[in-house]
């Protein structure tokens, strides 16, 4: 028997959960039985398959929904799911071997033409779902080459085109023909697990699916055969509340507790706080003069705002977790740049900066940035509240709001840009890196987005520079060691300018009852078939 707070503390100082994990994962020996509940942070904005990229906004969709290829959360590299073989045909073109005898959960055949239906519905440049912001250099299309193999292609070369293949899920071609408005909330997939029931504003659930075919086979994914009946997510927004239902015994896990909560953890009897490294950030987004303020044009001001910051004391607020490198990713991130380090803490040069615009004519009376946060990123409140007493300290003035998914997300997008021209905003949110490259942030934040376009991978961009975007479109579609320097170039490059700040590398922590094993990696699914009772 292993407890799981043995568990934690021996994983103080490991650089991966999963890795860990693996030596402790046992496999399930009875039936399914009972419900695993989960108290999340947020309600999913849907559960359509492209969703199955999500770590937080779609939450255990991957218990029904699975992809052809995924990173294992055991050894970081990529494991078979729904295709057994893949290969690369050149720059542009995988090829995929598609596991046979595998049915979607209303009965019909995951057919080699029902997959290539599946990934053209998700990466759709109509369909403008929002993977696009993971979408590479090109148009990503599919095509049955016959009964068991998928081709794959980029219309330009992409090499990340596997990474890529990672994150959408395979849906039933019979629902996106005769049904695809139910595809956004009662999701049809393969999984080991089958939706039940979404209950607005409370929850949703999953029951075990007997005829999963990793049940038979030897390749399927996970330390364990599905050891639950039911799959409950409970939302809870506040930290507390999560808390205190993993306490009471009401659900046996709960996501991103607050360092407070992992420490109290320690010192209570009958659950843990188990943690792990993610890909993900906190940072700033300051709003360029393409869709904002002209006054925010002047890299004076943009670097104002940034000296005022103390980036040290933001993460410590944060909890668990750590300064960045100035720029969003971590050493061995293709791209990342040695030469760059944290934004400097240096409250009176940001007070020179601003006395040197205002000399040059700048109206600095009108300079009031609204510092705005969605409600569902942990501790979001005192954080946006110190960033403007930060900017307040130097004599820029500002605005904290902190707005529900429904009232932030479309602000952050191309589309809400021309909603409010001549705005002054910095927004503070999360994002993750999950391909272990620059290419993907930099298109999504930095490349110049269409105003009049909102379905692009730069639909969020607060950036715009066409010398930039040429030299990032060559980088895109570059390969090696020669990728690697033009990533580099790029990341300093952006970083000199003040776009964004990265405020925090966060760990993730969750709260787990003891006799629960849970095995997770950098990007933080979960899924039942790496949760199983030791007790």
């Amino acid at each position: 028997m292993i407890n799981s707070r043995i568990v934690a503390r021996s994983l103080t100082n490991a650089c991966s959960l999963a890795v860990v994990s693996a030596f402790f994962a046992v496999p399930a020996l009875s039936a399914p039985e009972g419900t695993l509940v989960v108290a999340v942070n947020q309600e999913p904005q849907d559960l359509a398959a492209q969703g199955a990229y999500k770590e937080i906004n779609a939450t255990g969709l991957r218990n029904v929904m699975e992809t052809l290829i995924a990173v294992d959360p055991q050894t970081g590299g990529l494991i078979p799911v729904l295709a057994t073989a893949w290969e690369r045909v050149d720059g542009n073109t995988l090829r995929f071997t598609i596991r046979e005898g595998v049915t979607f959960h209303d009965g019909s055949p995951m057919t080699a033409e029902a997959v290539a239906t599946s990934i053209n519905w998700v990466w759709s440049p109509e369909n403008a779902f929002t993977i696009q912001e993971y979408a590479g250099p090109g148009t990503i299309t599919a095509s049955a080459i016959d009964e068991s193999t998928v081709e794959v292609t980029s219309d330009k070369a992409d090499p990340l085109l596997e990474f890529r293949m990672t994150l959408g899920g395979i849906s039933s071609a019979e629902q996106l023909a005769n049904s695809p408005e139910k595809h956004f909330d009662t999701p049809v997939g393969t999984g080991p697990y089958k939706f039940v029931e979404w209950a607005r504003g409370q929850y949703w659930t999953a029951a075990v699916n007997d005829s999963w075919w990793g049940l038979e086979a030897d390749d399927a994914y996970g330390t364990t055969k599905p050891d639950f009946a039911e799959l409950r997510f409970v939302f809870r927004s506040e930290d507390a509340t999560r808390a205190a239902m993993v306490q009471s015994g009401e659900a046996q896990i709960a996501m991103f507790p607050s360092a407070a909560e992992c420490e109290r953890a320690g010192e209570d009897e009958g659950y843990s706080c188990v943690t792990g490294p993610s890909t993900t950030y906190l940072y700033g987004r300051l709003d360029h003069s393409l869709h904002a303020d002209p006054i925010l044009a002047d890299p004076r001001i943009r670097e104002a705002v940034f000296l005022s910051l103390d980036i040290e004391g933001i993460a410590g607020l944060y909890g668990m977790a750590s300064v960045p490198q100035g720029q969003l990713g971590a050493r061995g991130t293709i791209g990342f740049n040695d030469n760059v380090g944290p934004y400097e803490y240096d409250p009176e040069r940001a007070m020179e900066l601003l006395s040197a615009a205002e000399a040059d004519g700048h109206d600095l009376s009108g300079l009031s940035i609204e510092v705005v946060g969605r409600d569902t990123t942990p501790r979001i409140k005192p954080i946006v509240e110190a960033i403007g007493a930060m900017l307040g300290s130097v004599g820029i003035g500002s605005e904290i709001r902190v707005q529900t998914p429904q009232e932030f997300n479309p602000r952050v997008r191309i589309a809400g840009y021309a909603n409010e021209p001549g705005r002054q905003m910095m927004q503070v949110h999360v994002k993750q890196n999950p391909s272990g490259d620059y290419g993907l942030l930099l298109l999504s934040n930095y490349a110049c987005p269409n105003i009049d376009d909102p379905t692009g991978p730069s639909r969020s961009s607060v950036y715009c520079d066409p010398e930039f975007d040429g030299e990032l479109s060559e980088a895109m579609a570059s390969f090696g060691d020669e990728r690697d320097r033009s990533m580099q170039e790029l990341v300093k490059y952006v970083h000199d300018r003040h776009l964004i700040v990265p405020l925090a590398l966060l760990d993730r922590g969750y709260l787990v009852k003891d006799g629960i094993d849970f095995v997770f990696g950098t990007d933080h699914r979960i899924q039942a078939v790496y949760v199983n009772r030791s007790e």
